[in-house]
């Protein structure tokens, strides 16, 4: 750590510097793998209007890998959190003599020289974001506190900016060698509200990489109006009603579908999801829906990485993925391999928590106007799955349900439990709205390292929904 003393992050001359070095004690012909990435953040947290955690945490991680992933035939790994030059001999002799115990036991069949498909360089940085410090993050934090007492109700949060940067070097063992530099930033504030009385609770937050896209003050305020329009909720039956979904909420449901049935194939399960037709016996093969409507026409989603609104995605996709096109299923999700089985027809992309929904073009005033009765939801709290073919869950509505009457809002209700399908929702849509950056948090501090396919940086586009026949099942007591 003590290269760290004095900076955030390492630069990518500074990463290269101890990349060079590690190269320098391996042997020169095998398959290598090196990743030098370093993580700042920065955060500030309160409950009950005062803070009580300000932190400004800086880490590194080495690892060096002695193989090629793209066909792990022999090999060894190791890591660890310095950078000087005794740590970096030392490490380089542990992975030396524990690759040449496993060579000695295996064949060493040479690869063709393939060309990777797991680049990771864009860049999702902001450097608004990367030089937030911990003093304005706690200035931030004692202005909202003094509003919210001046208001008497209780808040609690957080707000944490992080930046993170990463060198990958490769080499194959047909002596091929690439660099990959990349680097990340994201801010995170999250605002919860409740009357001292316990009698309403309310929340909003927002991410993205760019701190200038994330009012906090603002979301602040949302929070301190959601809580006062709650106040003394009253109680209505459940059962099916018109339901508009604030993107907040409409986002579990496609967080549901896309990561429950979209991204958890493997060969030997195909057939056994909602994404899938099950085995055709005639040709000897197990059918997907691809190709087929699945959904509302009016719903898209893709993944692109090249629009300015989300950022760019860094790992692994640079280039656009369309997953549903006007209600057609057109990609599936594979978070395990990127072969092809040969006894199916899927033609898997990588997996990821970057995605958009198009929007639409009703306002939510008009969606709100023309609605004779029905319900207003901020959020879908607590999703479980309950039933893999129909992708039905079952959750708890959470800081904010208002009832809507003859074209407006009218009072707070009770939360509800739901009980719903993604799928059965998105065919039953009446209106679709705009689209909003929702709250999707990342708690992992290197958002390179491991399996940052599934836990790299998080931005998702979603619309208001107006959905007609939303099940609520029960009523309860939590506000």
């Amino acid at each position: 750590m003590s290269d760290l003393q004095n900076v955030r992050v390492f630069n990518e001359v500074e990463a290269r510097r101890v990349v060079d070095e590690l190269v320098s004690y391996m042997r020169p012909q095998d398959p290598l793998q090196i990743q030098v990435a370093s993580w700042w953040g920065g955060g500030q947290r309160w409950a009950r209007n005062r803070s009580f955690l300000s932190s400004d945490q800086r880490e590194v991680t080495v690892s060096v890998s002695r193989r090629d992933h793209m066909r792990s035939v022999y090999g060894s790994s190791a890591g660890m959190n310095q950078t000087d030059s005794i740590s970096l001999r030392a490490i380089a002799d542990h992975v030396e003599y524990y690759s040449q115990r496993v060579r000695s036991k295996v064949s060493q069949d040479r690869m063709l020289d393939v060309p990777r498909s797991d680049a990771r360089g864009a860049d999702v940085w902001s450097d608004d974001t990367f030089n937030r410090s911990v003093i304005d993050n706690a200035v931030a934090v004692e202005n909202l506190t003094r509003i919210s007492e001046s208001e008497q109700l209780m808040s609690s949060g957080y707000i944490e900016t992080t930046g993170a940067t990463a060198l990958q070097y490769s080499r194959n063992d047909m002596g091929r060698v690439e660099y990959q530099w990349g680097r990340v930033t994201q801010v995170q504030c999250s605002v919860t509200v409740r009357h001292p009385g316990g009698a309403a609770s309310s929340w909003a937050g927002k991410t993205s990489f760019d701190l200038n896209r994330v009012d906090i003050a603002g979301i602040a305020q949302l929070a301190f109006e959601k809580c006062q329009k709650s106040s003394d909720p009253v109680r209505i039956e459940p059962g099916r009603y018109q339901t508009i979904l604030e993107p907040q909420a409409s986002a579990t449901l496609f967080d549901g579908l896309l990561k429950e049935a979209m991204a958890k194939y493997l060969p030997e399960q195909a057939g056994r999801g909602p994404m899938f037709i099950g085995s055709d016996q005639a040709i000897q093969r197990y059918r997907s829906k691809l190709g087929l409507k699945i959904v509302d026409e009016r719903i898209s989603i893709f993944h692109e990485p090249t629009d300015p609104f989300v950022g760019t995605h860094f790992a692994p996709l640079h280039k656009r993925v369309d997953l549903i096109t006007n209600g057609i299923l057109t990609g599936l999700f594979d978070s395990y391999s990127s072969h092809l089985n040969e006894h199916s027809d899927i033609h898997p992309v990588f997996y990821t928590t970057s995605y958009t929904v198009r929007s639409g073009d009703i306002s939510v005033d008009d969606m709100i106007s023309s609605t004779n009765r029905g319900l207003l939801v901020v959020k879908l709290a607590m999703p479980v799955l309950i039933d893999k073919p129909s992708l039905l869950f079952t959750g708890v509505t959470r800081d904010g349900l208002w009832l809507i009457e003859s074209g407006k809002i009218t009072k707070a209700v009770r939360n509800f439990r739901w009980t719903e399908s993604p799928l059965f929702a998105f065919n039953n849509l009446e209106q679709i709205g705009p689209s909003e950056q929702v709250f999707d948090p990342v708690n992992k501090r290197n958002p390179f390292g491991g399996d940052s396919y599934a836990t790299s940086l998080n931005n998702v586009v979603v619309p208001y929904l107006k959905v007609n026949d939303f099940s609520f099942t029960s009523t309860i007591d939590a506000i």
